[in-house]
């Protein structure tokens, strides 16, 4: 029988934590070791209200941790892993200042999978953008509409969708416009027009499933892999190493 991966999980009781623990019950490769969040779920081993409160005995058994939580949770939950050089997968955005720089300084010694956005459809639309720079003349514009509760405006898949462009076309293009309307888990939108003809590439989230279903496939993945910064890029296409 094939070892289970004991799964850490930083935020079990948000939006991506929920998600996260369903897809838990019926994947026999993971078992749920422990959670942090404010209440156990009982779909954990063990829980806990803080990350200072994990045993080290705990926290050497953990396997990967996922993390989908604010830039300043994730900032407390680095130390720890420099204790006990685990792999991170982390969907975190918003962050600011020199905080990505830590994340990037970690991964020397640790394997961290980081994506702003964990679809492999999404990863997919970004490839075909690769396609616009046969048309770098045309015009572009960028667009995006997420829930009223997500806090980053413009958000990290958008910010990661504009630099996609701006690199395939070799143009400054305008940043995305960000609408935040009722329940929407996540459209992005890319225009390209000229006088005569208009494309438009779309990728829509139907479900949080999505984001969770990739978080778990790169936990997998880099249970195997030396330190390092990994990203979507390397997950899709293992030969290719790519930070974003």
């Amino acid at each position: 029988m094939a070892k289970k991966i004991k799964l850490g999980l930083f935020g079990s009781t948000g939006k991506m934590g929920v998600a996260i623990r369903q897809l838990l019950k019926s994947d026999s490769d993971f078992f749920p070791l422990v959670e942090v969040c404010s209440k156990p779920t009982g779909d954990f081993e063990e829980s806990f209200s803080d990350l200072k409160k994990i045993p080290q005995t705990t926290l050497k058994q953990v396997d990967v941790w996922i993390d989908f939580s604010r830039p300043e949770g994730l900032m407390d939950l680095l130390p720890l892993l420099q204790q006990t050089k685990k792999p991170l997968i982390s969907g975190t955005t918003g962050f600011e200042g020199n905080q990505f720089a830590k994340v990037e300084a970690i991964s020397k010694k640790n394997p961290i999978f980081w994506a702003s956005n964990m679809s492999v459809g999404l990863w997919t639309v970004r490839q075909a953008i690769k396609a616009l720079s046969t048309i770098s003349h045309f015009d572009f514009a960028l667009e995006e509409i997420h829930h009223t509760q997500k806090k980053d405006n413009p958000s990290g898949t958008a910010v990661t969708l504009h630099k996609d462009l701006e690199t395939a076309v070799g143009k400054k293009i305008p940043p995305a416009v960000g609408h935040r309307l009722g329940g929407v888990f996540g459209i992005h939108t890319i225009t390209a027009a000229s006088q005569s003809e208009m494309i438009k590439l779309e990728h829509n989230a139907l479900n949080r499933t999505v984001f969770a279903e990739g978080a778990l496939k790169a936990a997998k993945w880099i249970v195997k892999q030396p330190a390092g910064l990994y990203s979507m890029n390397d997950l899709m296409k293992p030969t290719s190493k790519g930070k974003k």
